[in-house]
């Protein structure tokens, strides 16, 4: 039994109200998407490692005057040999240097990729977490007016409701109710799902979410300007225009051939031994190489020309969404300051007016009204706070 209450007890704990942040530093630890990059991370170590090595040697066996009618006869030609030779290529003064700075520049490509699926996994914790929130608060104004609205369908039935016109804004306002019943179970279905999509996220069952669904005053868009460079994939495009010039750089040495040495051991049976060197390299006598610096250097200048366009359509996503964000504060600010004062002014008249036997139906246009205003202040709330976290997104911040 108490075995049993501890389990409980632990699961309860996991199941408690977490942060946004809390969530988001959880799932970096442990989802595998980032895992896979990291694991690619490991592997590039050794291939910096690799850059670093020669080419393999080539090991030769030869043997001179075989008869074909008597393969194992040696004594044909007394100048016969069998030899042993060993050939190495010696990269050219700086080519080790610029492979490992090709590789390097990779491997930076690979980190801000990874830094870039951090930034993307993290968007879409708080996305789905504050449309759970939104989803969550919906909920909750349906469930209250659904109370409300039975509350005065029973009071005016009881008290006011005795002829056909009474009778008709009486079903009227069953209709209505049952309007508001059908979203609501469309609003717990679709709960569901997006609490099983944080699920995937976090890699756990989610409990309860423990932030607020609240404005705050959006702050400058300079702020986010001036942070667009760390932008993760605006650093991996960088990094790809450093691969492309250390690329360019390595095909450059490559006009200058690398040379190698050949050293060779012949035994003879007739006579002594001897050994044999050759020095030589591989003449660029066609142009292959300078066709091959060509294509590097145009190679680069893509690479540029993407990077700068990226960064004005950076720059271009970032003002379209701080309009975004200051729309919804401004709606925001209309339904929490004038429409919803209004209308809750208005109701409170109608629901006194109930009493007095004034028609059902004014009443339950009043509250569908109100029902709408406050989803669509819990809406633009919700979105508010997914366009903030987008603009945080593009300069590259987690939290």
């Amino acid at each position: 039994m108490r075995i049993f209450f501890l389990t409980i007890l632990f699961c309860s704990s996991f199941l408690q109200a977490q942060s946004i942040d809390q969530l988001i530093r959880e799932s970096l630890k442990k989802h595998p998407s980032l895992q896979t990059i990291k694991h690619r991370l490991t592997a590039m170590d050794e291939q910096i490692l690799k850059s670093r090595k020669w080419q393999n040697p080539d090991l030769s066996l030869s043997i001179s005057d075989i008869q074909f009618n008597d393969i194992s006869n040696r004594s044909l030609e007394p100048m016969q040999y069998e030899s042993v030779n060993v050939a190495q290529k010696f990269p050219w003064f700086g080519k080790l240097d610029a492979r490992e700075s090709v590789v390097q520049a990779r491997k930076h490509v690979l980190l801000n990729s990874y830094d870039a699926a951090r930034v993307a996994l993290a968007l879409q914790i708080k996305t789905t977490a504050y449309t759970i929130k939104e989803l969550e608060t919906r909920i909750g104004i349906l469930r209250k007016y659904i109370q409300i609205e039975k509350q005065n369908i029973q009071l005016y039935n009881d008290t006011i409701a005795t002829d056909s016109m009474s009778h008709a804004d009486s079903v009227t306002a069953e209709l209505s109710l049952s309007k508001i019943e059908v979203k609501l179970e469309r609003y717990i279905s679709i709960l569901k799902s997006q609490k099983e999509k944080l699920a995937y996220l976090v890699q756990r069952k989610i409990g309860k979410i423990s932030d607020p669904l609240r404005i705050k005053h959006p702050p400058s868009l300079n702020r986010f300007l001036s942070a667009m460079e760390r932008n993760p994939n605006y650093l991996m495009r960088a990094s790809q225009d450093r691969v492309a010039a250390a690329k360019k750089t390595l095909v450059d040495l490559d006009t200058m051939p690398d040379p190698y040495v050949k050293v060779g051991y012949f035994h003879r049976k007739e006579y002594e031994d001897y050994a044999g060197i050759t020095v030589g390299f591989s003449a660029p006598l066609y142009g292959t190489e300078a066709l091959n610096s060509e294509i590097a250097r145009k190679e680069r200048l893509a690479t540029r020309s993407a990077l700068l366009d990226f960064r004005s359509q950076l720059e271009s996503e970032i003002r379209a969404e701080y309009v975004k964000l200051k729309e919804a504060y401004r709606i925001y600010h209309i339904i929490k300051e004038k429409s919803l004062p209004q209308v809750s002014h208005m109701l409170e008249l109608s629901a006194d007016a109930i009493k007095s036997g004034a028609d059902l139906f004014t009443y339950t246009n009043i509250l569908e009204q109100k029902l709408f205003l406050e989803e669509e202040q819990a809406a633009v709330t919700a979105e508010y706070l997914k366009t903030e976290a987008k603009l945080k997104a593009l300069t590259g911040a987690i939290q």
